[in-house]
């Protein structure tokens, strides 16, 4: 297994979201904490394409670093939209964003199900461009619209899915869902009947500890409900009084386990830490490296950074 660090630490340096130059900032920050693979993100249509066409600036960058990106996220809630029109153009991102992969050497493609299209009376999770920023929505409020109809917000969902998936696969890649509280796909069951109806083999899960330790789920029986059906695991503490994506050790995550039941798998990915709490996060990751350690050599367990 390989220690990755996601996206989030240039989130929650840079904001969010921020201009591609903070991107550049960020990787030699990235391997003077000690990593050599992380997660990118194109953040939106703009910064995307503001990406793209950095592309060989990018690709330098990281050999200057000595990093490398092993899964790439392409970040647009119009991949989910009713609307044809703004869903067409947003797989027209997404091709970009896989063409952007492939150059990059990122073994997956990553995604996410958004809030549904009902109408928010505060908050709205994960909303890109926040003027308050990038936070974690623990409490929403919603109304129905006239006329809402989930099975056909689902339909557009796996239809999405399906038409990214098939992107991906013209690349050699693997798609991840990633399931989120308050969006679409937020539970084991709720992903596992994507999986079945999206129909892909190369579509598969994103497992997150945060997100399902924040649902509520047990995150070791998500994990053996899952197995077979994950290709990457975002790796965060969590206490289900909140969503808070917080260090190793800080929440209520039984570790040992999970990591018991992950080597029963002979999983051989990759593990990001994905930290978001609001305290400082340089600590953060060093306190979860450090338990990560730990317990690989308890287990007998190869850990690479």
């Amino acid at each position: 297994m390989r220690i990755s660090i996601t996206y989030l630490y240039v989130i929650f340096r840079y904001g969010y979201p921020h201009a591609v130059e903070d991107v550049f900032r960020a990787l030699p920050e990235i391997r003077k904490l000690g990593f050599r693979f992380l997660e990118m993100e194109g953040l939106g249509p703009a910064h995307l394409r503001a990406l793209d066409r950095r592309r060989r600036d990018l690709l330098r960058a990281l050999d200057d670093s000595g990093l490398h990106v092993h899964n790439f996220c392409v970040v647009d809630p119009d991949l989910v939209s009713p609307e044809t029109g703004r869903r067409s153009r947003a797989l027209d991102g997404f091709k970009r964003g896989a063409e952007l992969a492939d150059l990059l050497g990122a073994e997956t493609l990553h995604l996410a199900s958004y809030a549904p299209p009902v109408r928010y009376v505060k908050n709205k999770p994960y909303q890109l461009g926040a003027k308050a920023g990038y936070r974690f929505a623990d409490q929403t409020r919603i109304r129905i619209p006239a006329g809402f109809c989930w099975q056909g917000v689902w339909r557009t969902l796996v239809r999405s899915c399906q038409a990214c998936a098939d992107t991906a696969a013209r690349h050699g890649k693997i798609v991840l869902m990633e399931p989120r509280v308050g969006e679409a796909i937020c539970s084991v069951d709720s992903l596992l009947r994507l999986i079945e109806h999206v129909g892909r083999p190369n579509f598969k899960a994103n497992f997150d500890t945060g997100h399902f330790s924040a649902q509520r789920e047990n995150v070791v029986l998500a994990l053996e409900k899952l197995r077979g059906h994950f290709a990457n695991i975002h790796i965060a503490d969590n206490n289900p009084v909140s969503t808070e994506h917080l260090p190793l050790g800080e929440g209520t995550i039984d570790w040992e386990e999970f990591f018991r039941v992950l080597k029963g798998m002979n999983y051989e990915g990759y593990l990001g830490l994905d930290l978001g709490a609001s305290r400082p996060l340089i600590p953060g990751y060093r306190k979860s490296v450090e338990r990560i350690r730990s317990l690989a050599a308890k287990l007998k367990l190869k850990i690479e950074i």
